[in-house]
């Protein structure tokens, strides 16, 4: 093959040039290429904004169309309840202006005031009988003042008002109390005459529905005696010998009512308040006149400095007559363009509430022995354990019978403090039964007490028992020995150093978390709430404005309770004090480990699954505590128009936020979570519309036909039980 042909310098410029040219030609074409692009690029952007503009500006219309209609119909049920309660409030002060049964009102002072003060004067009916039978009133004069403290709104009762109920309630407890102790001092000065034949000591009992009194008084100094029991009360005590050899007598008086506590600062949560912030003063319009004046004089003289002289006006002149002619009309189009956008996005949105900010509670600091109110429930009440003087007894003399008098006429308490509680140190005192080497035998030796648990109350777990110290006016555990709990049978057996006035504590959020809730639809203004505690499962019936507890059916303490037809707030105090707390209190974040929910987005979710609850079910779901965030709640729901168990594929997903609701894709089975929406579906401003598009028409006819009352009595549970939060 031939050589080539070396070229000449002038053709190998000219093919330098060539290229040259080509590439430059390349480069521009690429430029040009990169710009359509660019220009391509940002008109694209520009038309997604403009659709997500509009999309949202569609968005935020239907959120205000969807929420005033929702709002509308919020405030007619609210207005629809407070008419009713309203009316009934009126007709409940009629039918107590027209009793004729000689009870008092308790809300005249006038009227409470004489019959307190008949009561104590009148001595000739202080016998047991008329007692008990006159504390039934006396109670129900107690439960009547706490009915109008929890019914009434707040604008309609004063702060002076609150303060004279709670006061005549306070007058009406220490009657009761007065009255107990009258008849208590009768029975012990009539102790020979009712002395029982085989024992020749005191032994009498009482009970009715309000109150049960037990006495033992030692009228035959038998130290043989080493304990008694109370058959009605279910209590046996041991009687240490010198009490057996010693003028006394043991009461046991277990009343219906809790006095105590609510006098108790544990009792009511502590709240932080942040310090607040002192405003800085702002300066008088004098010296900001003055202030303003001279910053005026600095200015002009500025401007005088930066003059410009007649060349730099002459520049600027002519750079902005070139900067018109090259850009000026465009920039001024697309200022045009961008203020007539910013109008057509001035669209008005629906106005959120704030979220409140967290509160944040003080710790239970005081003795370790003191107990919190806060964390424990008394659970049966209270009970006196008194040990008082057995008074002189009446002696026949020929034809005479001659009784030494007792001035003043009252009950005579004994202290009793047990030696060996008061001596041992405190790591022994819970030691059991076993002595310490050395230590002699106790002069008074600690009580032991062994009871049966109260038949109306349910404890899931050993109770603790406490004493309440009237000089600080709270609950104490110190003083408590070889305590024991026999579950079977419902046993508890215990030591105490002192007599006094005793209780049962429970942990009140012993069954927080829940493990999972479901309320399901029955009919229409019908449904039931089942949750699954940490140890207990309750079904809650709820129909038209009442509701009833109606499982668990297997626990014979909750009999007096169960199938019981009540209203909310009747239904969450029955449930406690029968021992079953499935009601968060305002601080029970404290207390137990949770992911504190948005306030807002809760609250706004059980006041649309009450208006629904006719046709729809829902339930828990296991991503709801997944989440980083709180203001996410998740939670199950289906239509469920038949009343039978739904299937695990009848459930979907179903994310609300303060601002959207949504029907989700994924399942609780998923091993992932993701907020795509479920095919077919779309966001919308809250649960209530966005179900009312996916349900039946039945399922929609349930939802309008529901009652207002209804509404209310389901919205005041899910309130109550707040499952989003605390499952």
């Amino acid at each position: 093959m031939p050589p080539k042909p070396k070229l000449s310098k002038a053709e190998k410029e000219k093919l330098k040039a060539e290229e040259d040219i080509r590439k430059a030609a390349e480069e521009e074409e690429l430029k040009a290429k990169q710009e359509e692009e660019l220009k391509e690029k940002k008109k694209k952007e520009k038309e997604e904004e403009a659709q997500k503009k509009k999309r949202e500006n569609e968005e935020k219309k239907d959120r205000k169309v969807e929420m005033n209609e929702l709002n509308a119909l919020l405030a007619s049920n609210r207005e629809a309840l407070q008419n009713l309660h309203n009316e009934r409030r009126k007709q409940m002060k009629w039918n107590r202006y027209l009793r004729c049964d000689g009870s008092p009102d308790p809300t005249i002072q006038g009227e409470i005031n004489t019959y307190i003060n008949l009561r104590l004067e009148d001595k000739d009916h202080d016998d047991v009988e008329s007692v008990f039978k006159a504390s039934e009133l006396d109670t129900k004069l107690i439960d009547e003042l706490n009915f109008l403290l929890e019914d009434t709104p707040p604008e309609e009762i004063t702060a002076r008002e609150k303060e004279l109920y709670n006061q005549t309630k306070e007058e009406v407890q220490t009657l009761i109390k007065k009255k107990m102790d009258a008849a208590t001092l009768r029975l012990l000065q009539e102790a020979t005459d009712r002395a029982d034949p085989e024992t020749f000591n005191l032994q009498f009992e009482l009970k009715s529905p309000d109150v049960c009194l037990s006495l033992w008084g030692n009228l035959s100094k038998n130290p043989r005696i080493k304990s008694f029991e109370f058959a009605k009360q279910g209590l046996t005590f041991e009687i240490p010998r010198v009490l057996c050899l010693s003028d006394c007598a043991i009461r046991v008086l277990d009343p219906k009512y809790d006095h105590y506590s609510p006098t108790c600062k544990s009792y009511y949560p502590r709240q932080k308040f942040k310090p607040v912030e002192v405003p800085i003063e702002e300066p008088k319009p004098e010296e900001e006149e003055e202030k303003k004046e001279e910053e005026k004089k600095d200015e002009e003289a500025e401007v005088k400095e930066k003059e410009p002289t007649d060349y730099t006006l002459e520049s600027i002149d002519l750079m902005a007559a070139l900067a018109e002619l090259d850009g000026g009309p465009k920039e001024e189009e697309e200022e045009i363009e961008k203020k007539e956008e910013e109008k057509e996005e001035d669209i008005e949105e629906y106005e959120e509430p704030k979220t409140p900010e967290p509160l944040e509670w003080e710790d239970f600091e005081d003795d370790e022995d003191v107990v919190d109110l806060r964390a424990n429930d008394i659970v049966g009440g209270v009970f006196h354990f008194d040990l008082m003087t057995l008074p002189p007894q009446p002696k026949t003399l020929n034809k005479w019978i001659v009784t030494r008098m007792v001035d003043p006429p009252e009950i005579e308490y004994i202290d009793y403090v047990a030696d060996s509680i008061t001596q041992l140190p405190k790591e022994n005192q819970s030691s059991g039964n076993t002595p310490v080497q050395g230590e002699k035998r106790d002069d008074k030796p600690g009580i032991g007490i062994t009871m049966k648990l109260p038949s109306h109350a349910l404890f899931s777990e050993e109770p603790l028992i406490a004493r309440w110290d009237f000089t600080k006016k709270y609950w104490r555990q110190d003083g408590f020995t070889d305590m024991n709990y026999d579950e079977d049978n419902r046993i508890f057996s215990f030591k105490t150093a002192y007599f006094g006035t005793f209780a049962l504590l429970q942990d009140s959020h012993l069954n927080m978390p829940f493990q999972s809730w479901e309320l399901r639809p029955h009919k229409t203004n019908a449904a039931v709430l089942t949750i699954i505690a940490a140890i207990v499962e309750v079904e809650i019936e709820i129909k038209d404005a009442m509701c009833c507890l109606s499982k668990p059916d297997d626990k014979p303490e909750l009999e007096g309770i169960r199938n019981k037809w009540v209203t909310p707030k009747e239904l969450v105090k029955i449930m406690k004090e029968a021992g079953i707390n499935l009601f968060p209190a305002e601080d029970s974040s404290k207390y137990v480990s949770i992911q504190n929910k948005n306030p807002v987005v809760t609250n706004w979710a059980y006041e649309q699954m009450a208006l629904l609850s006719s046709a729809i079910a829902f339930s828990w779901s296991k991503w709801n505590s997944e989440m980083e965030t709180s203001d996410k709640v998740l939670f199950q729901g289906s239509e469920a128009l038949e009343d039978e168990p739904l299937l695990e594929e009848d459930w979907c997903i179903y994310l609300q936020t303060k601002k959207r609701s949504m029907k989700l894709k994924c399942t609780e089975f998923d091993e992932e979570f993701s907020e795509d929406y479920a095919e077919g579906t779309t966001f919308q401003s809250n649960l209530y519309h966005l179900v009312l598009s996916q349900c039946s028409e039945e399922a929609k006819e349930r939802v309008h036909n529901s009652s207002y009352q209804y509404v209310d009595c389901v919205e005041q549970i899910l309130k109550a039980t707040k499952i989003l939060t605390y499952s």
